[in-house]
Parts: C-alpha cells; sequence; structure tokens
C-alpha cells in the first residue's frame, strides 16, 4: 500500500476526471485483492480438511497393514503342522487298531483347523482388497492436496501481481497527462470518498502516529490467531501479532522498505528487521527461510522467505510493529 501513497503525490496536479478514472481503477485493484485473498483462504481451508483426511486415511491403512502382517505370521506357524498332518492317510489310521487316540484326535483337529484356515484366509483376502482401495483412496486424496497447495500458490502469484501490473497502467496514464491538470482539492475529496471504513481509520491512525503507511499488507495467507503462550514465546513484552499460515508459505513484505538485519537474534532463532522509515520498523520471526538481503529495498508484497514444510502443527508467523523504539498495535493496518 505505499504504492499508493506514491502515486497519491503524483496525482496532486491532476484534474477530476483524471481523479475520477484513477480512482476507479484503484476501487477495482482492491476489489479484485479482496476477491483473491478470500480465494486463497477458501483454498487454504480446504487444504488443512483434505490435510487431517489424508493424515486419518495414512493411519487406517498402516493400521491394517499391520493386521494383515500379523496374520500372515500366524498362518506361517500353523503351515508346518498341517504338512505334517496332511503327509497321514486318515483311513489307514481309522481302520489300524492300534493306532492311538492322539492320533484320532489330530484328524478330527485337521479338519476343524482348516475350516478356521479357509475363513481367515477369506479374511486376509477382504482385508487385502480394502486396503488396495484405500490405498487408492489415499492416492487420489494425496494428488488432489498436491493440485491445492498448487492452487494456493498460483492464487497468491496472481494476488502479488495483480496491483504491481494495473498500479503501472494507471501511472503511465497519469504521466501522459499530468502535465496539463491540476486539480488538487477534487482529487483529495475522490481519494477520502473512495477509502473504507477500516481504511479511514488506519488512515487516522497513521496522521497520529507518522507512520509512512496507510496500511499493512497480510505477510502470510493465513489468519491471525490469538494465543498468549505463543506470545509468550516470541515477545512476551510486546504488541506482535501472529499469524496461523500454511506449510512451505511464502512471506511477503508487509509494506515497502529496507531489510536491515537478518539472522539469529538471542534465543527467537532467525528474525528479519524491515525499516520503513521515520523510525518505524516491522520484526518477523518464526521464518524458516530468509531470502531477502541485508540493505535490499523491498516492495509490499514482495518475497522475503518461506515457513518451515515440516512439523505436526501448521507454522506461526511473529509480526511487531515499533516505532521509535516502543512497540505499536499492528491490527489497526490490516484490513481483509
Amino acid at each position: 500500500m505505499g504504492k499508493y501513497s506514491l502515486f497519491l503525490s503524483l496525482f496532486l496536479c491532476s484534474s477530476s476526471s483524471l481523479a475520477v478514472d484513477a480512482h476507479q481503477e484503484f476501487k477495482k485493484i482492491r476489489q479484485q485483492k479482496t476477491e483473491l485473498f478470500q480465494e486463497q483462504q477458501r483454498l487454504m481451508e480446504e487444504a488443512t480438511q483434505l490435510e487431517k483426511t489424508l493424515h486419518d486415511l495414512s493411519v487406517v491403512n498402516e493400521e491394517k497393514k499391520a493386521h494383515l502382517a500379523r496374520c500372515r505370521e500366524e498362518i506361517a506357524k500353523k503351515l508346518p503342522l498341517l504338512a505334517r498332518l496332511a503327509r497321514s492317510n486318515p483311513l489307514a489310521i481309522l481302520a489300524d487298531p492300534t493306532a492311538s487316540q492322539n492320533a484320532l484326535r489330530g484328524i478330527v483337529l485337521v479338519r476343524s483347523f482348516t475350516t478356521s484356515l479357509k475363513q481367515q484366509m477369506q479374511h486376509i483376502q477382504a482385508q487385502l482388497h480394502e486396503t488396495s482401495a484405500l490405498s487408492k483412496d489415499l492416492e487420489g486424496k494425496a494428488e488432489a492436496y498436491t493440485k491445492l497447495i498448487q492452487g494456493i500458490e498460483f492464487q497468491q502469484a496472481q494476488l502479488s501481481a495483480t496491483t504491481d501490473q494495473k498500479i503501472e497502467n494507471v501511472k503511465k496514464d497519469v504521466l501522459n497527462r499530468l502535465a496539463d491538470e491540476d486539480d488538487v482539492n477534487t482529487l483529495l475529496e475522490e481519494s477520502r470518498a473512495t477509502l473504507s471504513k477500516k481504511e479511514r481509520a488506519a488512515a487516522v491512525a497513521t496522521a497520529e502516529k507518522n507512520l509512512p503507511f496507510r496500511r499493512l499488507e497480510f505477510p502470510v495467507v493465513g489468519k491471525i490467531v490469538n494465543d498468549k503462550s505463543l506470545q509468550k514465546k516470541f515477545n512476551p513484552n510486546a504488541q506482535g501479532i501472529i499469524f496461523k499460515t500454511k506449510k512451505n508459505a511464502d512471506v511477503l513484505a508487509p509494506s515497502k522498505g529496507t531489510v536491515v538485519f537478518k539472522g539469529p537474534f538471542r534465543s527467537q532463532g532467525d528474525i528479519l528487521i524491515l525499516d520503513h522509515g521515520e523510525k518505524v520498523y516491522t520484526i518477523l520471526m518464526g521464518m524458516h527461510k530468509i531470502d531477502a538481503k541485508e540493505g535490499k529495498n523491498v516492495y509490499a508484497g514482495e518475497k522475503l522467505g518461506m515457513m518451515a514444510g515440516y512439523g505436526a502443527e501448521a507454522p506461526m508467523l511473529y509480526l511487531e510493529l515499533r516505532q521509535k523504539g516502543k512497540a505499536i498495535d499492528p491490527k489497526p493496518y490490516f484490513s481483509e
């Protein structure tokens, strides 16, 4: 959103008609970004449910495989006994007056055991069919999950590209007509009129605190969570917020700025600090990989790094906003 401020300064000499056209275009951009963000959220929720289903199916599949292995072991132990009994001629044993009672009992047991063994084999065969079907279902679900993740990545790339491309188009149009236009007041009124209620609140907060941006972009696709234990882990004395996101999620710059620090910090692991100017800084903790280099100027929505792709729990990203060394609440500057 820092780019909007840049272009607003360019608009200060434009006419009413130009202002209306430009702001209509910006409204379309915001609407498209909102729709893309909502689609990302929907895909993420669907992927989370599918991931749970995959886990449950995997557990069931492993249990069935273990059960089949135990059945095979039991049958393998009984096969030598069957082989020995099979070598005996039942008719000869019955006709032999010297045959022992144990031999006769063995014949009866063979018949009973054979029936039981057939039933076990039928049960195992049914289990094999069920396991095979479960494995195919598991493969199908895994493929669907992969496609969902790819869909989320595509939506994220589209979300990042939408604003940049359209703003460049508006910028070119503005610059081409800027020399002949000078209606400042109309533009400012149109600018205020296009702001949503939440954006106006953010604008007021920005003006009060003299921040270099009107609002912040979500650094990851996910949602803000309230977790006191996690807050204590990251920074118990600050007003930072925690985002719950997906494994391997891209971490994006919440606003334009300069990377002034990246690396390990005390017991917090690797952190990244962005300098937005006016002694305003954003601190990000919880990333698995940081790609941005120190000294690099980044724009809002530019990739900074990536969350972890492992672990049983969803990865968490901590964001803290500081001005002149003091933590300030970043929530008013995020609008979905």
